[in-house]
């Protein structure tokens, strides 16, 4: 599990080189519940990550941003947890 807590300015694009990547991936609550799925990822100028744009909802049709300060990426298992 890799947590994103600080974006590191010196080495752009470091952590994030395909954003587009993390589209679909699950999103959990810290009690493992899911409550959506990844539709975007928001990076800065410096291509570091700031937001995710989460669809939630039975249809999908409402999404929130949350800064990824608050999220831990599981690459393998593909979800992010919120913490």
């Amino acid at each position: 599990m890799t947590y994103y807590a600080t974006a590191n300015r010196r080495e752009p694009h470091s952590r994030f080189e395909m954003p587009e990547k993390y589209k679909g991936y699950g999103v959990f609550d810290p009690e493992s519940r899911k409550v959506g799925s990844v539709k975007e990822l928001y990076t800065n100028t410096y291509g570091d990550p700031e937001y995710v744009r989460v669809r939630m909802g039975i249809f999908g049709l409402k999404t929130v941003l949350i800064p990824v300060g608050f999220v831990a990426i599981d690459e393998e298992r593909q979800t992010l947890t919120l913490q």
